[in-house]
């Protein structure tokens, strides 16, 4: 195998980037298939908050996570067993693990705390709490509800929060049926961000 083949993920492990790719490109292709409960797919909703971030002129590592953001719904779609709550609570964490293999914690962090995000702004801005759907808002009682007065304190000290924030305003904006750049648009980002770490 040559050298150009492999990259170093933060593990120390090597990484057949184009295997990783491809990989990703098949569970994106997968996403396609999977329904939000907005009645978008998942791929459609990746897209989507991946150019908000990429229109927000953000780095490529947010870039990245916006497009990756729920694709643990992908990963626990094929799960027959698993009841709407796991999914609807579980799946940032499900996703952002299944991730690290190839992506750096800028990457996998804001995927992972998207939902705690959604879980802060609910509990400290009554207006942003108002504006979310039924669906919305039914999933953020499975995700645990309001924040405590602690929770809320500890939430802000977390690395990668302000991302975090990012990605749940990517994550909840509105998909108004525009033209957006196909997921192999977003490859060359990914792998860039796969290949510097």
């Amino acid at each position: 195998m040559s050298c150009k083949r492999l990259s170093v993920c933060m593990h120390g492990n090597p990484v057949d980037v184009p295997l990783a790719m491809q990989t990703l490109r098949t569970a994106m292709d997968g996403c396609g298939q999977v329904r939000l409960s907005d009645g978008t797919n998942v791929l459609e909703h990746a897209l989507w908050a991946a150019h908000q971030a990429v229109m927000a002129s953000c780095d490529n590592t947010l870039i990245v996570a916006a497009l990756f953001h729920d694709i643990g719904h992908y990963l626990c779609a094929g799960d027959p067993e698993l009841a709407e709550y796991y999914k609807d609570r579980e799946h940032a964490a499900l996703g952002a693990r299944w991730l690290s293999r190839w992506f750096g914690r800028a990457v996998c962090a804001p995927i992972e705390l998207h939902i705690e995000a959604k879980r802060y702004l609910a509990t400290i801005d009554t207006d942003y709490r108002r504006q979310l759907g039924a669906g919305s808002l039914q999933s953020l009682e499975h995700q645990g509800g309001l924040m405590s007065a602690e929770e809320v304190r500890a939430f802000r000290q977390v690395e990668h929060f302000e991302s975090a924030l990012l990605v749940r305003q990517f994550d909840d904006t509105p998909f108004k049926g525009e033209t957006l750049p196909p997921y192999s648009w977003y490859e060359r980002i990914v792998a860039s961000v796969m290949g510097s770490l």
